[in-house]
């Protein structure tokens, strides 16, 4: 047995789960358990797959989910390591459960639902799931801190991670320090009367409600935002419900008619049950069964049945809808 650590990003904050000094614990606590170390450098890698995707794709009006596309990229690459130094397997800190259905791996909802990161996992290629092992899973977070605690290991009250390693102050901040630059534009209704103005489309996220800058009989959230012309589209709460979601780049493992079908449109939002699927090749129009309030493009349509991922696709606005003037 041995240990390995993904370097990803240079930053220095002990809420990233890649800083300097989580490395450096990795490094202490391997020590501690008698086994050897290593550190893969994917700041390179990590560059090109998550932060220069996320940053065209917020740019751009979406709202993209980093951890969905560093994760394919560096358990590819612990699977690379761990074969170069012939082990069969490797056993990573993820909160979710690997199930095996007619010889296939799959991923599957963790014991504890609130940390639960199966729906980070769904764009993991099937080979790369078959050599993965999730010891976790099928404890709580309290367990598994007291297990640590009881084998004498500093990580035991380690302080809980971000779920966006390289923007732990948000997203904006970090978009101001790789030099993008404040452009103000219109705040409008769903009816294009312009009703404010802003600094910049990208400071705002779909569902917003605090900190729009403008008053109102009724609160007032981000229903859209239009990067092409630098609108941010805002409205009441009844204005972000939808009952149907367009959703690209789908990876199908067992899909079916839809049948018995639940979405995860959200990574902190339940899953709403599926009504219909209308397939197009490799975009699917799925009906809900409930409205979903703020939907965001960009993020992961994560498609379960029994608790188990059965598929996925990212959010996009929806081809037949009228477009924005």
């Amino acid at each position: 047995m041995e240990t390995a650590t993904a370097r990803l990003w240079p930053g220095t904050d002990r809420r990233s789960c890649c800083s300097p000094g989580a490395l450096q614990r990795a490094a202490r606590t391997a020590a501690q358990l008698g086994l050897p170390h290593h550190v893969l450098d994917l700041e390179v890698e990590f560059e090109d797959a998550v932060i220069r995707p996320f940053e065209r794709g917020y740019l751009g009006g979406e709202t993209p989910n980093p951890c969905v596309d560093c994760n394919p990229m560096r358990l590819a690459a612990l699977a690379g390591l761990a074969a170069e130094l012939g082990l069969a397997r490797v056993a990573t800190g993820h909160y979710a459960r690997l199930v095996w259905r007619d010889g296939e791996p799959y991923v599957a909802r963790a014991v504890d639902r609130r940390k639960d990161q199966s729906y980070m996992l769904w764009a993991v290629p099937v080979q790369v799931l078959a050599r993965l092992e999730f010891p976790l899973g099928g404890l709580t977070k309290d367990e598994a801190r007291a297990a640590a605690a009881a084998a004498g290991l500093e990580v035991a009250d380690e302080p809980e991670s971000q779920e966006v390693c390289f923007a732990v102050d948000g997203y904006q901040d970090f978009l101001e320090a790789r030099g993008v630059e404040p452009a103000e534009g219109d705040l409008v209704d769903a009816g294009g009367a312009v009703v404010g103005r802003h600094q910049g489309h990208w400071r705002y996220t779909v569902g917003q409600r605090r900190g729009i800058g403008v008053s109102a009989a009724e609160p007032l959230y981000v229903l859209e935002r239009r990067a092409a012309g630098n609108e941010v589209v805002v409205g009441g709460r009844d204005e972000l419900d939808v009952s149907s979601v367009f959703v690209r780049d789908v990876v199908d493992r067992a899909l079916g008619d839809g049948n018995g079908l639940e979405v995860q449109l959200r990574y902190r939002s339940a899953a709403v049950t599926v009504a219909a699927l209308e397939r197009r090749g490799d975009e699917l129009r799925v009906t809900l069964g409930t409205p979903f309030a703020g939907l965001a493009p960009g993020q992961a349509a994560v498609f379960y049945r029994d608790d188990v991922v059965v598929g996925g696709g990212r959010i996009a606005v929806d081809p037949e809808l009228p477009a924005a003037e």
